[in-house]
């Protein structure tokens, strides 16, 4: 399994890696088509916020060239739920 990494700050620990050492729920900021995640992803990260990609059908993946059916979600730390969905109304 590749570990989720913080592109702005290497200090943290990655949030897959912090999921094993603590079990806490995740908060969805977004659901939409693959490509769309991974932008998304991608910005928050971009933005020091940890984030993953889950899809019902699959525990978490990685890549959109992975098939796949119905909507993606971008899952953060419930602490993170507040900064993500401020970066995300940014245009």
């Amino acid at each position: 399994m590749k570990n989720v990494t913080f592109a702005a700050n290497q200090s943290k620990t990655s949030l897959v890696g912090s999921m094993k050492e603590e079990k806490r729920d995740l908060v969805c900021v977004f659901k939409g088509e693959a490509f769309e995640a991974e932008v998304v992803r991608a910005r928050l990260e971009s933005e020091g916020v940890p984030a993953m990609i889950m899809n019902n059908s699959m525990s978490a993946i990685f890549s959109t060239y992975t098939v796949m059916a119905g909507p993606i979600s971008v899952m953060v730390n419930p602490e993170d739920e507040t900064e993500a969905n401020r970066i995300l109304s940014e245009k």
